[in-house]
């Protein structure tokens, strides 16, 4: 990873949930899907929201 991407990172992590959201939509609006990610790519990111989703649910006792 190069250190601007791990700048870009560290900043994100200190954004609050809505500045995230925000963040996402933006970034889905200005960057093109492109076919340098693979399927396998896709279904990591897939798993990864998967698992944050069970756990947010998990914390709020559902």
């Amino acid at each position: 990873m190069t250190a601007a991407v791990d700048q870009i990172l560290r900043e994100v992590e200190r954004l609050s949930d809505g500045e995230r959201v925000e963040l996402r939509r933006a970034l889905v609006e200005r960057i093109p899907m492109s076919p340098d990610l693979t399927d396998e790519d896709f279904a990591a990111l897939a798993a990864a929201s998967f698992r944050a989703l069970d756990q947010e649910e998990d914390s709020k006792g559902a």
